[in-house]
């Protein structure tokens, strides 16, 4: 039985497809080992920072110091840079290098298979095989069985963007939006959900563009109602959270919806980028931060419980101070609690490589420690103020040290559990869902006294 191990750098997209990956290479008999045993190594790369590259770069080095048969890269990085792969790999001799593109990932097995069937020894080492992702139309579903290691589902809904932010590298790493149809995307949720997963996750590289290339077209608003219907048959408790969606992307509709969902996480999540509308503009984001703003507070006056995040890029070229400043108050002022921090990463080939007025690192430095601290301080707040409060929350996995369950509330909120009133603690509640009552503040968690199951 051939051992293999593979690693997930990036997003939730990643992973999901990673775990369809590990689900193929076990059905056809390879056993998952850890990566010092494994005669096989894959790599599902990331390249959205210099820092995932610097790490696919890191691991494949060490990779190659363990001599496995063969090191698979795919994923993001592989797509990028398969014309020109890195120099050292050329001279390996040790290993057999494949290089496989967004689209052939998912013939992984197919491909090994292959080479090991017949025991080639005239493979080529790196072979590259990687398509142009511009020209695929389609999104073909990942339907898996069990979501590999995970206490919560996740469901990729759709793939690509074609927003061509000046920053950002992933439209041309992942090709246009194409969605997954709804017959496969609730397919996949009554396999989860009879698997016994009461919360899913959909997740996509746009999910606000599910849809738009159908005939007729449809949108995301759409998809959840469908969904939230498809839930409620199964009748029990579920937590329908949505990874990230764009702010110029909601309409009435969505508000409709959400108003009176009955699973819908208070959760949400929009990339702001920048507080400037001068950032914004050059970024190509499509919307002007007054506009942003009234959807975060028409939201909040729904689910002022809610947790609200957005991605933040600081440093971007030509942002001086004041654009700082205004990306500080309004954040400061936003209901936003919660915050992804990016340091501006140069990425070859976007509009943003041609800007001049480059922002000195250590001024990066410095403003990205300003807003870790008005930012934990929000935290802090919005915690202490849910104490108190009855939530839904499912249940990740036992902690020794703690000698509780870890939990994640409905409204994202990590918080511990004694759960030993429950069946006396002792059977598997990976996954399930209970209800509880935040009774004190940790750090940045809560203690939820367990309530009730549900």
């Amino acid at each position: 039985m051939r051992k293999f191990h593979l690693k997930t750098l990036g997003c939730k997209v990643n992973q999901v497809e990673s775990a369809y990956i590990i689900e193929k290479l076990i059905e056809e008999g390879f056993s998952f080992s850890q990566e010092e045993e494994a005669e096989i190594l894959i790599l599902n790369s990331c390249i959205v920072t210099s820092k995932a590259e610097a790490e696919t770069r890191k691991i494949i080095k060490k990779w190659l110091k363990l001599k496995p048969q063969f090191i698979i890269l795919t994923g993001c990085y592989a797509q990028k840079f398969s014309d020109k792969i890195f120099t050292f790999l050329k001279n390996n001799i040790n290993t057999k290098i494949l290089i496989l593109g967004q689209k052939e990932k998912f013939r992984v097995v197919e491909i090994l298979k292959e080479l090991l069937d017949k025991e080639r020894k005239d493979v080529i080492s790196p072979l590259i095989l990687v398509e142009d992702i511009s020209k695929e139309k389609t999104c073909d579903p990942i339907i898996i069985k069990d979501f590999f290691g995970h206490s919560r589902a996740f469901i990729k809904i759709q793939d690509g963007c074609d927003n061509f932010c000046s920053y950002c590298i992933v439209p041309y790493v992942r090709g246009q939006p194409r969605s997954v149809p709804l017959e496969y995307i609730l397919k996949q949720t009554e396999i989860f959900v009879k698997r016994g997963y009461r919360e899913i996750v959909l997740t996509g590289i746009n999910l606000s563009k599910w849809g738009i290339e159908f005939n007729p077209p449809k949108n995301l608003t759409y998809l959840l109602v469908k969904m939230e219907e498809f839930l409620n048959s199964f009748n029990k408790e579920f937590i329908l959270r949505l990874s990230s969606i764009e702010v110029n992307e909601v309409g009435k509709d969505f508000f409709d919806y959400v108003r009176n969902s009955k699973f819908i996480a208070p959760h949400f999540h929009f990339p702001l980028q920048s507080g400037s509308n001068k950032i914004l503009k050059l970024m190509n984001r499509k919307y002007l931060r007054e506009e942003y703003l009234e959807v975060l507070e028409r939201l909040y006056e729904l689910f002022p419980h809610a947790t609200f995040g957005a991605d933040v890029i600081i440093g971007f070229p030509g942002e001086d101070e004041k654009d700082f400043r205004d990306t500080y108050e309004f954040i400061e002022r936003s209901p936003l609690n919660w915050l992804h921090i990016f340091p501006f990463s140069l990425r070859p080939g976007t509009f943003a490589e041609k800007l001049n007025s480059k922002i000195p690192q250590q001024e990066i430095e410095n403003r990205k420690k300003i807003l870790k601290n008005l930012i934990e301080g929000k935290r802090e707040k919005f915690l202490e103020k849910e104490i108190g409060k009855e939530r839904k929350a499912v249940i990740e996995f036992f902690d020794k040290n703690k000698n509780m369950w870890k939990a994640l509330s409905e409204n994202y909120i990590t918080t511990y559990v004694d759960l030993s009133k429950l069946n006396g603690g002792k059977e598997n509640l990976q996954g399930k869902i209970v209800k509880i009552k935040f009774s004190e503040k940790e750090k940045n968690y809560l203690i939820g006294d367990f309530l009730k199951p549900l």
